[in-house]
């Protein structure tokens, strides 16, 4: 195909099937919303090019550069992008299905509602890269580049992140379902309203960390590091904490229904209006933690230390209670009540005996 052959396909956003655009200049043009199916643009330089609409069907794009590039409604499908360069580019409701990326780099990119479907994102670079309501599925996240990048509203499904570079990430409502994280260093980071359900975070560091309204359940934390995170209104329903450094941290308002928390240590945490119900914390370290309001009925507390701790009206409702050492105001937690306990059971037997008995005990 000639080149001006070439300019009278894209004025009218047709159809180019199996063409080789290797060493064409294309840097700085535009590119409508023509289709390239089959196509060879292997190492082709697309620097500061922009794409409206295009579709690269089945194409060889390997090394391609797109530095400096503006991708609207692009669209990659089942294409090999093995080495291409993002590099400062705009991306904007670009899709990528079935295509891979080996050794691709996205640094200093801008990628907003961009998807990225099976394929293979594996060892991709994605650094100081903003992404904003990317999602990445099903498509082998793991060893990629991630230091300083900025998610926000991010999905991931199955990411392994324990051989990427995280250094300076951050990430606001960020989805990383059944991830694998455990033994990573992420003290001191933003991880405000994330998704980290089934997720396993063994020996993780996240002392420091900002985890306002993050979810945690379902996860493996156990020996995980938290000290001094804020992790208010955060949800750890029956998530493993067994073992875990959780001083000083800020749980008001936190949901810790059915976790485990046996031999974790949390001195001087803050816990009002935290639910604990059914919680296991056998042999638990609650020095001065702050339980005003807070509910742990049917818990387990065998051997929980609560030396010097507030329990104004802390709800001990069913609760197998055998402390070590209690704490101030002991006084006003309230205890066991005997009729709704016995109410609660869905035993109709056990309910007659029950008012027997204080029938007996009436007369």
């Amino acid at each position: 195909m000639s080149p001006d052959e070439f300019e009278e396909v894209l004025g009218y956003d047709g159809e180019i099937l199996q063409e080789s655009f290797v060493g064409w200049p294309l840097a700085g043009r535009r590119l409508p919303a023509a289709s390239f199916i089959e196509c060879d643009f292997t190492g082709v330089d697309f620097t500061g090019t922009r794409l409206d609409g295009t579709t690269f069907l089945k194409c060889r794009l390997d090394g391609a550069r797109f530095a400096e590039a503006i991708l609207d409604s692009a669209k990659f499908v089942e294409s090999s992008l093995a080495g291409a360069s993002f590099a400062g580019a705009r991306l904007n409701q670009c899709h990528f299905l079935k295509s891979t990326f080996e050794g691709a780099r996205f640094d200093g990119a801008s990628l907003s509602e961009v998807t990225f479907v099976t394929g293979s994102v594996e060892g991709v670079a994605f650094a100081n890269a903003t992404l904003y309501r990317v999602a990445i599925m099903e498509a082998g996240f793991g060893r990629c580049d991630l230091t300083g990048a900025r998610l926000e509203r991010v999905m991931v499904t199955a990411a392994d992140l324990r051989e990427c570079a995280l250094d300076g990430m951050s990430a606001d409502t960020v989805m990383m379902m059944e991830a694998r994280m455990d033994g990573l260093d992420l003290s001191g980071r933003t991880l405000a309203r994330c998704n980290f359900m089934k997720s396993s975070m063994a020996g993780i560091d996240l002392s420091g960390c900002d985890l306002t309204q993050t979810l945690f359940q379902d996860c493996n934390l156990q020996q995980a590091r938290m000290s001094g995170a804020r992790a208010a209104t955060g949800l750890f329903l029956n998530a493993n904490l067994a073992g875990a450094a959780m001083d000083g941290m800020d749980l008001t308002y936190a949901i810790l229904d059915g976790a485990i928390l046996d031999g974790a240590t949390l001195d001087g945490s803050r816990m009002e209006l935290a639910q604990l119900k059914s919680t296991s914390a056998r042999g638990t370290r609650f020095r001065n933690v702050d339980f005003e309001n807070a509910d742990a009925s049917y818990a387990d507390w065998t051997g929980a230390d609560l030396s010097g701790a507030n329990m104004y009206r802390l709800n001990l409702h069913g609760t197998t209670f055998q402390p070590v050492a209690t704490g101030s105001r002991l006084s006003t937690t309230l205890g066991t009540d005997e009729d709704r306990r016995i109410s609660e059971l869905y035993d109709p037997i056990a309910v007659e005996q029950h008012l027997r008995q204080r029938s007996k005990g009436g007369r």
